[in-house]
């Protein structure tokens, strides 16, 4: 007999698991909330932005609704606990709430404000950054005390949630408690009815879109257009799978990020090691000052062979830069230090090296932004680098403070805020009025200094791109817009006036939605509705435009 036999003979043949090898990753419980929840919030949005334009009102109300849907949920009891099990509604953390408020506050800078282009792509970078943290730190305190490296891998990790964070609610419905009643007829009627509609609208619209002959016949029998209702459910979810990845990590998540705590111990350099690099830095920064003496604080001599653009914007914009590496710099050599090194006098003498001579290349930065202002008025891209310029050197102050205290753990997030109270008080002073003003100020008096030797004439086109902030300055000044020479002599040019008319009918004259409503863009169409008709469009073909 052999084995083989032998062994069947015995009875039969029982397979044991093996033990498990690795611990399973604790799960979020199936609850139905965030995915109805989410639904909802995406019903609301694309009602508040379906067909109305760019943003405005509509934006600070869907911020405010998720934020209090979110809140709402939080103390939401879970349909399937026990009523006799106790659940303490969670606490929400006072850093979510801050973020959360924050990024209102950008959202209400969206309605009151004409934001110019490039700083409206900074403020809704701003707000999606707070809306990311606030979500993901809502149940969670700490974010407070996170480092730089903490904090960026709290925003990745945000941003990756957006992703699987609907795929998750879907995962985690409980779909095994979805039963259908049995009734009557009519209530299974009804129940497949509903399971028929979506199915003949999406193959519906694919089939009328195949083929235009039997589109028309759809549009004719039921007088709808599928274009519309396709793009109408591809909206629809879209806003559902944004606000199922940021409900996810407020409502369901076990943790803030998705990346457990790292157990990586990172190399600890000595004095020696960190003093040389940050010592080279500190007699590089020395010696750049030292050059610049010449004419640093000249009030507009340049180098010989510069030209301003050369000298100032280039200039301008590298400083910054290394005002900004070297925060970055001193941020990692400080964790890269060990503690007891970073815990003496040495260390911290050694920082304030570097931060003593960084302070006055940051002072030829701004020297070289003056200078610049001085040459050629203001445009949105050097009052953003004022408010960077702002920012730079309250966080380096911030940092010095941090490095000699021995506290830069706590840094990150008072820069983060720092940040954003700086893009929005930028838009409070409405830069472009801001810049209209100035620029029509110096056609105005015609100024001339060392640093320009014939008056500028404020470029129309420029201050139109500004957005509507600027009309009413444009509006209160268009003789002196439309002069074809110096400002002591009347001759303003009847059809350079009248191009700016129109083209300020052009961008102003139909009134917005209301759910998009703007107070900038609400004073702008008031404004122009005043200002005489546009020209007819025979006569506008042949004036060039201002763009």
């Amino acid at each position: 007999m052999t084995s083989e036999a032998s062994g069947s003979s015995a009875g039969p043949l029982l397979l044991t698991p093996a033990p498990p090898t690795a611990h399973t990753l604790p799960r979020p419980a199936k609850r139905a909330l965030p995915l109805g929840l989410a639904l909802g919030l995406a019903v609301a949005a694309h009602g508040l932005t379906r067909g109305a334009g760019p943003a405005g009102l509509n934006l600070p109300l869907i911020i405010l609704l998720f934020s209090g849907v979110a809140l709402w949920g939080l103390r939401r009891r879970p349909s399937d606990l026990p009523s006799a099990e106790p659940f303490p509604p969670a606490t929400p953390s006072p850093e979510g709430l801050l973020l959360l408020g924050t990024a209102l506050a950008f959202g209400v800078g969206f309605t009151l404000r004409g934001v110019p282009e490039t700083l409206g792509f900074l403020n809704a970078l701003a707000l999606g950054l707070c809306l990311l943290l606030g979500a993901a730190f809502l149940r969670f305190p700490g974010l407070s005390g996170a480092g730089v490296w903490g904090m960026v891998g709290a925003t990745l990790g945000g941003a990756l949630r957006l992703i699987y964070g609907p795929l998750a609610l879907l995962e985690r419905f409980p779909w095994a408690r979805l039963q259908v009643a049995r009734g009557t007829g009519l209530s299974r009627a009804v129940v497949g009815a509903a399971l028929t509609l979506p199915v003949l609208l999406v193959f519906g619209g694919l089939l009328g879109r195949a083929d235009q002959g039997f589109g028309q016949l759809l549009a004719g029998l039921l007088h709808w257009q599928m274009t519309g209702l396709i793009q109408h459910t591809f909206t629809l979810v879209w806003w559902a799978a944004l606000m199922g990845g940021l409900l996810y990590p407020a409502l369901m998540a076990l943790r803030p990020t998705p990346f457990p705590p790292s157990g990586i111990v990172l190399p600890r350099l000595g004095l020696i090691e960190v003093g040389l690099p940050l010592g080279a830095l500190s007699a590089l920064f020395v010696v750049f000052v030292l050059t610049q003496l010449p004419y640093f604080l000249s009030g507009g001599t340049l180098p010989d062979g510069l030209t301003f653009a050369e000298y100032i914007r280039k200039g301008f914009g590298e400083l910054m830069t290394v005002a900004f590496l070297s925060l970055m710099l001193l941020l990692s050599a400080f964790a890269l230090t060990r503690p007891d090194v970073r815990a003496g006098l040495p260390y911290r003498l050694l920082n304030l090296a570097v931060l003593a001579p960084l302070a006055l290349v940051i002072l030829s930065a701004a020297n070289r932004w003056q200078l610049y202002t001085q040459a050629y008025g203001l445009s949105e891209i050097r009052v953003l680098g004022a408010a960077f310029l702002v920012w730079v050197v309250l966080a380096l102050a911030g940092l010095t403070w941090a490095l000699w205290r021995g506290e830069v753990r706590r840094f990150a997030f008072p820069a983060l805020l720092l940040g954003c109270a700086t893009l929005l008080g930028t838009t409070a002073l409405d830069p472009a009025a801001l810049i209209a003003r100035v620029n029509i100020a110096r056609q105005t008096a015609g100024t001339t200094n060392a640093l320009r030797s014939q008056p500028q004439r404020a470029d129309v086109a420029e201050l139109l791109r500004l957005g509507p902030g600027s009309v009413p300055m444009i509006v209160a000044n268009l003789d002196t817009l439309a002069r074809v020479c110096g400002p002591a002599e009347d001759c303003a040019d009847p059809r350079a006036r009248q191009r700016v008319i129109d083209q300020l009918h052009d961008r102003y004259d139909a009134p917005r939605d209301p759910r998009v409503w703007n107070l900038a863009y609400a004073r702008a169409h008031s404004l122009v509705q005043t200002l005489p008709p546009r020209s007819p469009s025979g006569d506008r073909s042949s004036h060039p435009s201002l763009d």
